[in-house]
């Protein structure tokens, strides 16, 4: 079932300890998801992890930094092969099926094909919020 974008909060708190204090995080139940998922390939407990992400995060908040962590562990496993066999590239990055206006609907919408590479508009700036 597709996560819900409606604003609420699903947030799911969970104690981890940091060098020996224990703390909270409060990710989404995907973010623990991906999390274990990472902990069991490493072979480490979230409770080294977190120590070790911990040590690296450079005044982010410890939340912030795990959730960069994992973007940063993912995107560096992903590869051309694993994209095209996860199904990815046909205009559907959530996987959940077509879409009104999607590029199998026949209709102009959301899924509308994108322009060539060189004929893509330059990236957004973004801006960082000073916290």
């Amino acid at each position: 079932m597709p996560p819900s974008f409606s604003g609420k909060t699903t947030l799911v708190s969970g104690n981890v300890t940091i060098a020996g204090h224990r703390t909270s995080l409060r990710l989404e139940p995907e973010m623990w998801a991906a999390l274990r998922g990472i902990c069991a390939r490493e072979r480490l407990s979230i409770h080294v992890v977190c120590t070790m992400v911990d040590q690296r995060r450079n005044g982010a908040s410890l939340t912030s930094a795990v959730r960069t962590f994992m973007v940063n562990y993912y995107e560096k496993a992903a590869t051309e092969d694993g994209h095209e066999r996860a199904g990815h590239g046909n205009g559907d990055p959530f996987g959940w099926g077509p879409i009104l206006g999607g590029p199998s609907s026949g209709g102009p919408g959301l899924g509308q094909e994108q322009p060539a590479d060189e004929e893509l508009e330059e990236e957004p700036e973004l801006e960082t919020e000073e916290v």
